[in-house]
């Protein structure tokens, strides 16, 4: 989450004017570091499965804000790490935390960020004593909507069966726990036409020939490699014999580079009007195809990495499905420089081979088009980082 994000979440739950199970307001830093420790656990164990904050410079009962800039017991990010290092934690797994500053209504706000892991529970094993106030070995701690477990109590039954759960896996459905795994790619092991989790083998992902008149028909982004042949295929995704998600994969430029297939986006100028009419591909980086694209390229192959930056020139790339369509708005607003900026690339293309000049004409047109936007999302970040 960048900072632009993070500030317009904790303004949102400022004006809430309320607590709840991942957010606590605090009118300043904690004073005594046992409190700190016992906050922090509770919220590493929080059970809306999320990131947590504890937000300082603000008046819990009403929501008002005082900020921390002349609070003499503030603390930075170091020091507060220091402190969890320096408790006995479970196998030493301790909760990890950031502390971001902010600006609101011209008062610093502080908000520690305690994220959201699969190692819960999170607890010590060894008590920790500051003025009077004692954290307790082998005590569970969590919080529900706005309350934390008490520090001289332990969570109900229900509450750390859930956290073990967590721990587990247990609490998800099968592709959450996928997308997970995914992201490590140390953890999967490749057979011929097959990877499968070397902790869980009954999690695979599996590739299948594509068997259509269409398989070796390239799309435009393949005459952005160095050679334009292609072949299509299927990836599925199964836990034990349940196909859980599919997508076509394409490969390219003569096999150096695998990737799922984009998805299709189209800027419609005028409906009756199709020579001003641009078509795109794209990924969400928040959608599970642009995941298993990141997990398919070859990190220790040079050409692949060649390749998927010549891909990257005429694919674009959005952070969700938000972003792609505050974008395609903007896109609209300046569709006049858009068609301009397209029309004046000098480069011809000479090598694209196509069916007819039509068809020749539209790739052309697409690989125009996929660099302009690129450049024109770069401008669209720059212009709203600010907003």
């Amino acid at each position: 989450m960048n900072i632009n994000e993070l500030q317009e979440e904790i303004e949102n739950l400022i004006l809430s004017k309320r607590e709840d199970d991942y957010w606590d307001f605090k009118e300043k830093h904690h004073a005594n570091t046992a409190d700190l420790l016992h906050d922090i656990i509770c919220m590493a164990n929080n059970r809306a499965d999320r990131d947590a904050y504890i937000i300082y410079g603000v008046v819990d009962k009403t929501g008002n804000i005082v900020g921390v800039e002349a609070d003499p017991g503030r603390r930075n990010q170091q020091e507060i790490i220091n402190q969890l290092k320096s408790k006995n934690f479970v196998s030493g797994i301790r909760p990890r935390i950031e502390l971001r500053t902010l600006n609101i209504q011209d008062h610093e706000i502080d908000v520690l960020i305690v994220k959201n892991t699969s190692d819960t529970p999170y607890y010590l094993i060894e008590d920790y004593k500051d003025q009077g106030r004692i954290v307790r070995a082998y005590h569970i701690y969590t919080r529900v909507c706005d309350t934390n477990t008490d520090i001289d109590k332990s969570a109900d039954i229900d509450h750390t069966e859930y956290l073990w759960k967590k721990r587990f896996g247990l609490t998800t459905v099968p592709l959450e726990r996928f997308i997970k795994k995914l992201k490590n790619k140390e953890e999967w092991i490749k057979k011929e036409n097959f990877h499968y989790s070397k902790y869980n083998p009954e999690y695979t992902i599996v590739f299948d020939d594509e068997e259509d008149d269409e398989r070796g028909k390239p799309e435009f982004y393949a005459y952005a490699m160095c050679n334009s042949s292609v072949n299509y295929g299927y990836v599925n995704i199964k836990y034990f014999e349940t196909r859980l998600y599919g997508c076509r994969i394409v490969t390219l430029d003569s096999g150096r580079f695998m990737t799922t297939v984009p998805e299709w986006g189209f800027l419609k100028f005028d409906k009756y009007k199709m020579d001003i009419t641009y078509s795109f591909k794209y990924y969400l980086k928040s959608g599970i195809s642009y995941m298993l694209h990141k997990f398919l390229l070859r990190e220790d192959s040079e050409e692949a990495k060649y390749a998927c930056e010549r891909f990257y020139e005429v694919i674009l790339i959005f952070k969700d499905e938000r972003e792609k369509d505050d974008f395609v708005s903007f896109i609209y607003g300046k569709k006049e420089e858009m068609i301009k900026r397209v029309e004046q690339i000098p480069e011809e293309y000479g090598w694209i081979e196509a069916e007819n000049k039509r068809s020749r004409d539209e790739i052309i047109k697409r690989l125009k088009a996929g660099r302009v936007l690129n450049e024109m999302l770069v401008e669209f970040r720059n212009d709203y980082s600010h907003v």
